[in-house]
């Protein structure tokens, strides 16, 4: 199954969008397998087509690649960032 999207969190009572910062293939591994996507194909900024806007995105996940569920890698150090569309992750997943 094929997908590809925005990735997004539920953190501190709310969905917050990912910085892609503090993002590696490590970490794309994990929501592809997550969601019953397959692979990896590629992982880079937003191309949202919609105006820039700043919001407060979640940084800190720490995987090793090999976890089930984001929620299994080491989420100490989350914390929110603000942020701007195009510093936020799109995946694509084979």
């Amino acid at each position: 199954m094929k997908c590809e999207g925005e990735v997004e969190v539920y953190f501190r009572q709310d969905w917050r969008r990912v910085l892609l910062d503090s993002w590696s293939e490590s970490e794309a591994s994990v929501v592809c397998r997550q969601l019953g996507c397959g692979s990896v194909i590629s992982f880079s900024s937003s191309s949202s087509s919609s105006p820039e806007q700043r919001h407060m995105c979640v940084i800190g996940f720490n995987c090793t690649g090999s976890e089930a569920h984001l929620v299994n890698c080491s989420s100490a150090q989350a914390m929110e960032k603000s942020c701007s569309s195009g510093d936020q992750i799109s995946i694509n997943c084979s």
